[in-house]
């Protein structure tokens, strides 16, 4: 079977593309190629934070990708990062199926806000944690929902209140369960899995539905 497209995961701050291994399993699964850049946490040419970087990123999911749309996953700090590279791409022709940000936070350079009027027509889907220390009290969930956001694509917002920031790594991933809270009792993580799931059958769904 012919692959329907490309998915780009991008990890957090700090973390490592295998962090998300579960989930690249799962895109697999739904006949999709997964890339899945490595965003160093510190060293400046390479940061998370360095749109440059994020440039050289989206160039390279342009000449990786396969036949199809191009969805684009990114967790934490890599939400920021995310926004950034689906505007390059978009801005370079390629068919952005979807964006989808999971408990997202802005970078210190503004990468969400600055690529945003560049992601009109992308389908936006947000995953939001309750309001906490790692996704800095909700702050992009508030923002999404804002004036400030309306000049840019319409953003669907999945609200779960009993997740936690770190789930779509695992549950009682233990940086988290430290540094943001997290409950490894709650039983959030199925659900967070199906609503970005979803979002990423619907981005690849899009290439279909274009060829049609």
């Amino acid at each position: 079977m012919p692959l329907r497209g490309t998915v780009v995961l991008l990890h957090g701050f700090a973390r490592r593309p295998s962090a998300l291994d579960d989930l690249a399993d799962r895109c697999s699964a739904l006949d999709a190629a997964v890339v899945r850049p490595h965003l160093s946490a510190w060293w400046w040419p390479t940061c998370t934070n360095n749109t440059r970087h994020l440039d050289r990123v989206a160039m390279r999911v342009r000449a990786e990708r396969v036949d199809g749309p191009v969805v684009v996953v990114g967790h934490s700090a890599g939400a920021a990062a995310g926004a950034w590279i689906a505007a390059r791409l978009a801005d370079a022709h390629v068919h952005v199926g979807a964006l989808v940000l999971v408990d997202g936070v802005e970078s210190p350079v503004r990468s969400i806000s600055r690529a945003w009027p560049g992601l009109a027509g992308v389908p936006v889907t947000a995953v939001v944690g309750p309001p906490g220390p790692c996704n800095r009290q909700q702050a992009l969930g508030r923002w999404l929902v804002s004036t400030d956001a309306s000049s840019g694509p319409v953003v669907d917002v999945v609200d779960l209140p009993a997740m936690g920031h770190g789930d779509i790594e695992g549950v009682g991933v233990g940086v988290y369960v430290r540094m943001c809270g997290d409950d490894p009792s709650a039983p959030a993580r199925e659900a967070l899995m199906a609503a970005v799931l979803d979002a990423v059958e619907r981005g690849l769904e899009a290439g279909a539905n274009e060829s049609q």
